[in-house]
């Protein structure tokens, strides 16, 4: 039940939320984030060798991620606009996440059960369409509930869920054998659809229009003035997110073929606990900061150009040891950014389509994905077979490093927020 001294978090009037109310609210980052870091930094390239071999192995990741993160691409927008029209006893954001968690689910066992990789690719793609069913819903309801002054700590509290999940999914993938790590992350899932139904009272939403499928596609022709701050966080969000992915998808490979580390996750998991403390020691209050002072893009801008120096360390150490620093210093730009980007975001929506406008802005990381995943097929193809491994994955982190910087630079150009 709802503790007797909070107030639902639907009051009219976005009333400030409690401490409860904002964790509650934001949980659900924490369980879809234990599914990812898991999946993409450990399981996922585990069991692309284990199906292909070695030697195929960075073809065949990338091809597999490219492949699901088109099937992202197209539902989040979607999706979002379904949730913004969908009217319920119980509203239209929880039943669209129920959905597709119960689908998200089934598709993620079988993954797990996957006997070769046409299947476990057909795992995977059903895992991003339902993830994004979920995702695009969920994506609407920080800015359905979240008064504007609170923006930054709810950006700071996700930020909380985000790091803890990233220490939570690489254990679980390194603790659990078999089907234990599958099961136990699907138990989390329905764990945070739970919390959110239980403790999360969704606002009475405005009738809705009689559905007409022209103006629902022209819906998402989102432009003009209005939109053009939304249109450059996009931008920035888009390079500083392609900068992540090439660094989330291609790190195991990067320690095993290019350091020489057999069995790289125990490292891994080291990597994410030292990034996860020094993240944790930022996010809150860089989103306390935001709020108060009201400088998100300063803060941006500082955590991408932390978060590109720390890229460039990749490409020049020679040493475990040298990683581990690098993480340690990336852990505070990423804790920063974290807590400040969301909220830029949500400044800038113009319109009443919440869950829609999120929706496209959701493909801001989910399009990165696939140029991510292209960028490896290119090295698997056209640099690795002619000057080795180190050379191709140095290169891919040379090149986060303009990303981040990009994000940064052009993080200037939103002028309604400071």
């Amino acid at each position: 039940m709802i503790p007797q001294d909070s107030p639902y978090l639907g009051w009219p009037g976005k009333r400030r939320l409690s401490v409860w109310n904002q964790l509650s609210l934001t949980f659900y980052w924490f369980p879809n984030n234990v599914l990812w870091t898991g999946l993409l930094l450990i399981v996922m390239p585990a069991k692309v060798i284990s199906l292909v071999g070695s030697a195929a192995s960075t073809a065949h990741l990338s091809a597999a991620q490219a492949i699901g993160d088109v099937m992202a691409v197209l539902a989040a927008p979607i999706f979002g606009a379904v949730s913004d029209r969908w009217r319920t006893r119980l509203g239209g954001r929880r039943p669209q996440m129920a959905v597709g968690v119960v689908g998200n689910i089934l598709f993620f066992l079988l993954m797990g059960f996957a006997p070769n990789f046409t299947v476990f690719v057909i795992g995977f793609v059903g895992v991003q369409f339902f993830n994004n069913v979920t995702g695009s819903a969920y994506a609407g309801l920080i800015p359905d509930l979240v008064p504007p002054e609170q923006r930054g700590i709810a950006s700071g509290f996700m930020g909380i869920w985000n790091n803890a999940a990233v220490l939570v999914g690489a254990l679980l993938a390194l603790v659990l054998a078999g089907m234990g790590y599958w099961y136990a992350t699907a138990v989390l899932l329905l764990l945070g659809v739970a919390v959110t139904f239980l403790f999360v009272r969704e606002p009475k939403p405005p009738s809705a229009e009689p559905f007409r499928l022209g103006a629902f596609l022209r819906s998402f022709l989102i432009g003009g003035r209005e939109y053009r701050d939304f249109w450059w966080v996009f931008a920035t969000r888009f390079l500083v997110m392609m900068g992540l992915y090439v660094l989330e998808y291609f790190l195991s490979y990067y320690l095993r073929f290019v350091l020489g580390i057999k069995n790289p996750n125990q490292d891994i998991f080291l990597i994410l606990a030292l990034l996860t403390v020094t993240a944790l020691m930022s996010v809150l209050t860089a989103g306390y900061i935001s709020d108060r002072l009201g400088r998100r893009r300063i803060l941006v801008t500082v955590a991408g150009i932390l978060m590109g120096a720390c890229s460039l360390l990749f490409v020049f150490m020679h040493s475990l040891t040298g990683i581990f620093v690098a993480a340690l210093l990336f852990g505070f730009g990423y804790g920063t950014y974290l807590s400040t980007d969301y909220a830029l975001v949500v400044d800038t929506l113009p319109g009443k389509t919440a869950a829609k406008d999120m929706g496209i802005w959701g493909l801001s990381t989910t399009v990165p994905q696939i140029l991510s995943a292209g960028l490896g097929l290119a090295m698997a193809s056209l640099v690795i077979p002619h000057f080795g491994y180190s050379a191709g994955y140095r290169l891919m982190f040379a090149v986060t490093f303009v990303l981040f910087l990009l994000g940064s630079i052009l993080v200037w150009q939103v002028k309604k927020v400071p």
